[in-house]
């Protein structure tokens, strides 16, 4: 082997990986719903208390069924709901890049995956809904399902779009193809309270049956048991559940076989967790457990209810009541960083990506950084 050829091997070798984009999918971040970026550095404790408002849009226009959902990002841009449809937005300046209309609909879900923004949105007057897919870079139409029935949640992975429907009708889990929106299966008598894929696996309830584990790719069922579980998060390996049921309390279970790793007397609507530490509101608070062994580390107290918290650079946002301040923690300790006070939601989780912050309170959307 010639010495140039060995130092093209070398070199190859040698030289580092691009960093992964920090981007932010779906809400939750990703099929997950971990509420946890990996890949965010540049907002950090030390850039914190420089953050400025430097624009806002409205995610909703003037008819009462449109609602405003809070923003993706990802290829460069920041996609939300917005007057009469969904667009993509320039991140450093606010300015629209494609509006795409959907007229006398309101937006449910958002994700983006495969190059494609997928929306699960309602009809203004009836009781359809609408799953739908837009090129993610010029905003055109690639297809468009009608349900037949209201459905309420959303997720995408491993080329799937799974959605449920509501609970006053026929209990239904289907899955769609990203590729065209063709149907992959359904399942009837099953909901999927707290809609997630941890590693591929979807986990369901069925009426009066407990709960199962489904491959989201096929509709297989992987697992059962008997008790009522239902998902409130999931870790970033895709290796475990973290679920609620019927009696109450937080449990941590193993994706692949259902097993309880441990089991905590909190109650959880939902948790973010980095894989050490799972985080969650209560009441006035939020609380950080140990993700080993379920064990309480500390709590912080914010000003007003407390809303889904979201880690990212280390930090801990969490919002709080409406308009109340949004707090900024240190992850690992709880202790305060310099920054936040912007007005926040707790129904609306922050969007933290590439260096920014996004905020919403369903109305319009601010961007921080």
């Amino acid at each position: 082997m010639s010495s140039v050829l060995v130092a093209v091997l070398v070199t190859a070798l040698t030289v580092p990986l691009p960093a992964p984009a920090s981007e932010w999918n779906q809400p939750g971040y990703g099929p997950g719903a971990t509420y946890y970026n990996p890949n965010e550095n540049r907002l950090t404790a030390s850039t914190a208390g420089s953050l400025t408002r430097r624009w806002e849009v409205p995610t909703h226009g003037a008819p009462v069924c449109e609602l405003g959902r809070e923003p993706l990002v990802a290829g460069g841009n920041v996609y939300t709901s917005d007057p009469g449809g969904v667009g993509a937005y320039d991140p450093a300046t606010g300015s629209r890049r494609w509006h795409a209309g959907l007229p006398g609909r309101g937006v449910t879900r958002m994700a983006l995956a495969d190059g494609k923004l997928i929306t699960l949105t309602y009809a203004c007057e009836g009781q359809n809904s609408f799953l739908t897919a837009f090129n993610g870079r010029t905003g055109g139409r690639l297809w468009d399902v009608p349900l037949g029935v209201p459905a309420q949640d959303m997720v995408v992975d491993r080329g799937m779009a799974v959605v449920d429907t509501r609970p006053d009708f026929a209990l239904t889990t289907t899955a769609y193809r990203l590729a065209n929106g063709g149907r992959a299966w359904r399942l009837t008598g099953t909901r999927g309270d707290g809609l997630l894929s941890a590693g591929g696996r979807v986990l369901l309830r069925t009426e009066g049956q407990g709960s199962r584990a489904v491959a989201i790719a096929t509709g297989a069922t992987l697992w059962q048991t008997g008790e009522d579980w239902y998902a409130v998060g999931s870790a970033p390996a895709g290796d475990r559940f973290y679920v609620g049921g019927k009696s109450g309390g937080l449990s941590a279970v193993n994706a692949a076989t259902g097993a309880v790793i441990w089991r905590s007397t909190n109650t959880a609507p939902s948790v973010t967790t980095d894989g050490r530490y799972v985080w969650f509101p209560r009441y006035r608070s939020i609380i950080c457990l140990d993700a080993r062994n379920g064990g309480k580390l500390w709590s912080v107290h914010l000003p007003d209810a407390a809303g889904q918290p979201v880690r990212a650079g280390n930090l801990l946002y969490s919002p709080s009541g409406f308009a109340s301040p949004l707090s900024i923690v240190d992850a690992a300790t709880g202790k305060p960083v310099k920054g936040g006070g912007m007005p926040s939601d707790q129904n609306y989780p922050p969007t933290v990506a590439g260096g920014r912050l996004f905020l919403t309170d369903g109305g319009r959307l601010r961007a921080y950084y």
